[in-house]
């Protein structure tokens, strides 16, 4: 019978597969660049304008389907308030189990955030605002409105209170004004002037300078 050379019969086997947990680790760290990638890009668009552009430059949003696939749909920003229009008024229940209107706050600078508990963002910069909210006049200073994109009430509420925010916040459980608003991404600030006009449109996270800039931008004869 023959025997086999020792050698031969210890000499690994290079078609061994990969372990799994390996390759979990680096598909997380994958993800994790891809996301952050997406959320500098995100966190930098600040007019409805830009959000088109870069949006067209992107393949997965340009609706196109030269490779085969089907289109996915683009969000239409044509029909939604861009600075100088007119603001939509609506009205939604609070958290407090109250209604609130926009025309509720006509007179003055109002801020209104779209936002969601799921949104990272979001989450950043809700304390952000809560500390500019502190620093407004009470009595006829802008005033932030946060308006939350279809969570429930219960997530709401834990959510504030994990974070301690007293802003008002305001239930928008179908989505209905988000929508109306061109909320397509999460988060999306809208500054409303005292006239009851869109002053400016902000996609992605908003900093106390960038919000600062926005409200002095509001002429003296509506703003103060």
């Amino acid at each position: 019978m023959t025997q086999l050379d020792p050698q031969e019969q210890q000499q690994p086997d290079d078609s061994q597969p990969i372990p799994r947990a390996l390759l979990i680790v680096f598909g997380l760290a994958a993800l994790l660049l891809a996301g952050a990638l997406l959320y500098y890009a995100y966190g930098r668009l600040t007019t409805g304008d830009e959000t088109n552009e870069l949006l067209e430059s992107i393949p997965s949003f340009s609706g196109t389907t030269e490779s085969g696939g089907v289109a996915p749909i683009q969000p239409d920003f044509s029909n939604v308030p861009q600075a100088g229009d007119p603001a939509p008024d609506f009205e939604l229940a609070t958290l407090s189990g109250e209604t609130a209107r926009l025309s509720d706050f006509r007179g003055r600078p109002v801020i209104l955030n779209f936002w969601a508990t799921w949104c990272a963002p979001c989450r950043l910069e809700m304390p952000e605002l809560e500390r500019a909210q502190a620093g407004f006049d009470a009595d006829d200073g802008p005033i932030v409105l946060t308006v939350n994109q279809q969570d429930s009430a219960e997530l709401v509420g834990e959510f504030f209170d994990e974070v301690g925010l007293s802003l008002p916040a305001l239930l928008d459980s179908k989505g209905e004004v988000g929508t109306t608003y061109g909320a397509f991404f999460l988060p999306t600030t809208v500054i409303v002037g005292p006239d009851g006009t869109v002053a400016a449109v902000h996609r992605g996270m908003i900093s106390r300078d960038q919000l600062d800039e926005y409200l002095s931008a509001i002429p003296p004869s509506e703003g103060s």
